[in-house]
């Protein structure tokens, strides 16, 4: 199946091609694709009302910086023998009024259930799928945007006292890391370490208690 769409989006093409591509946002933004660092990860659609998982592979490559590039989905279903396998190449460039032209070209092709399900079905996915994204473009921009010059704060005047300093002290930073193999390994023996030194402690307790009768 090829399908063949246009987007309109808010900023200069180049603004939308960082986020896209340089940030990792279209990995990021896709609807039910999880992706990890790797490029590795699982795909979720929703075909003739069953849910289907893929779990495989995302690729990134730029054709031409700033332009046109291609992304690349191809994996395995989690629950049986059928594979899909997805290109979308998309053409950025600069419309008017500051907007851009995102021209997306789908290709997408499988075996197994996917095979099974009517073309009018699956070009009605791909089709949500394609509105799910352009909206979640749309609202990262938005975000992103800078405040028009009416929302942002007035110059402070030469003869206005300067602003209090908090104590405060900033909020840490936290960064959380999946446990690895080996911080597995330790857990059992510092557990068992801990309940040997209370055993142990008890077991002091109670020799003091009788010597002392």
């Amino acid at each position: 199946m090829t399908l063949i769409e246009t987007v309109t989006l808010s900023g200069p093409a180049a603004r939308v091609w960082e986020l896209l591509v340089t940030e990792g946002g279209a990995l990021r933004l896709a609807p039910g694709l999880a992706v990890g660092a790797d490029g590795r990860g699982t795909l979720r659609i929703v075909l003739d009302g069953h849910s289907l998982t893929y779990r495989g592979y995302a690729r990134q490559h730029v054709e031409e910086a700033g332009k046109h590039l291609t992304w690349t989905l191809s994996g395995k279903e989690v629950r049986g023998p059928g594979r899909a396998h997805a290109e979308i190449r998309a053409r950025f460039r600069d419309s008017a009024e500051g907007t851009t032209s995102l021209r997306l070209t789908v290709l997408v092709e499988g075996r197994g259930r996917l095979a099974d399900i009517a073309p009018d079905e699956l070009d009605r996915v791909v089709h949500s799928a394609l509105g799910r994204f352009r909206r979640a473009i749309a609202k990262e921009l938005e975000a992103a945007a800078p405040a028009s010059p009416a929302a942002q704060s007035p110059p402070r005047p030469d003869w206005a006292p300067e602003p209090a300093v908090s104590a405060a002290r900033p909020a840490a930073r936290v960064e959380i890391v999946p446990p690895t193999r080996s911080s597995r390994r330790r857990v059992l023996p510092a557990g068992v370490a801990l309940g040997s030194l209370a055993a142990g402690f008890l077991a002091l307790l109670v020799w003091r208690s009788r010597r002392r009768r």
